[in-house]
């Protein structure tokens, strides 16, 4: 486990060092298919990693035509992704249920749960979240799956204890995944505007954060935000932009006007109490 106690940032469209994703199946053996990208390394408990990853012409274990069949049960962890290009068909080995997956889509996909990717050509990009605690609690036998783009009848307002700052709320949210197979893991869609819980009149918000319940790993999905760590230093966000906070680390969070859209994810190697 890297233990990572400070902010780390990419973007889905980052440049850097792409390597083979290469990974040992428990049942099909090892297994090289793609390239990988790490934007996070760690976080403060439990295993934690974040990044992109690709298929295409002349990627490891891609057919010529850039497709590629990957047969996968995530066995380093729960992996949650947002497929940010391409299309695929993901079937769940054991009861053969398909899903068709195209850019937008979102996908928590339990550990040791079998399925078989069929990537269709010339490519595929995807942003990961990779997620392992010691602590077992509900094993999955299917994937958690929506869209980016969903707009559901009921959103939550985003109520949290800030230690230090008291009660807070700030946007809403809803949850695509409230379970991991291990530890705590949550994830889905939240949201600032106009009319929405904690924002002022123009859509914009403020609010002190410091990702209480755990990890928080982020895409931002719509708008710009600004990040101020306690220490002055500042990061300034926009759609596309991927945020890796570790809990416990103070920061000041702005949603610009009008709005702000992000998908997240928060991990805690501890179980969630009852």
């Amino acid at each position: 486990m890297a233990i990572v106690n400070q902010i780390e940032v990419g973007s889905r469209s980052s440049d850097g060092k792409w390597t083979p994703f290469a990974w040992d199946e428990p049942v099909h053996g090892p297994q090289v298919k793609g390239e990988v990208l790490v934007v996070r390394t760690g976080g403060t408990s439990g295993n934690l990693s974040a990044g992109l990853w690709r298929t295409g012409v002349g990627l490891p274990g891609c057919n010529p035509d850039g497709s590629c069949r990957v047969v996968y049960s995530a066995p380093l962890g729960d992996e949650t992704v947002v497929l940010l290009e391409g299309v695929v068909d993901v079937t769940v080995t054991s009861t053969g249920k398909k899903y068709h997956l195209e850019a937008g889509s979102m996908l928590s996909h339990p550990k040791n749960l079998d399925l078989v990717w069929e990537i269709k050509s010339p490519f595929l990009k995807k942003f990961w979240i990779i997620w392992d605690s010691p602590k077992a609690t509900t094993k999955g036998d299917d994937l958690y799956v929506g869209n980016i783009s969903d707009n559901p009848d009921q959103w939550t307002p985003y109520s949290w204890e800030e230690p230090n700052d008291g009660p807070q709320v700030c946007g809403e949210l809803f949850t695509l995944r409230d379970t991991g197979s291990t530890g705590t893991l949550m994830c889905g869609i939240w949201r600032t505007g106009v009319g929405i819980a904690g924002c002022a009149t123009d859509g914009s918000s403020t609010v002190p954060y410091s990702a209480p319940l755990g990890d928080e790993t982020m895409l931002l999905l719509e708008g710009q935000a600004r990040l101020v760590e306690e220490s002055g230093k500042e990061h300034n966000f926009k759609a596309g932009d991927i945020i890796a906070l570790p809990s416990g680390v103070k920061s000041t969070w702005t949603s610009k006007a009008p709005f702000v859209k992000k998908f997240w994810i928060i991990t805690n190697a501890n179980i969630p109490p009852n």
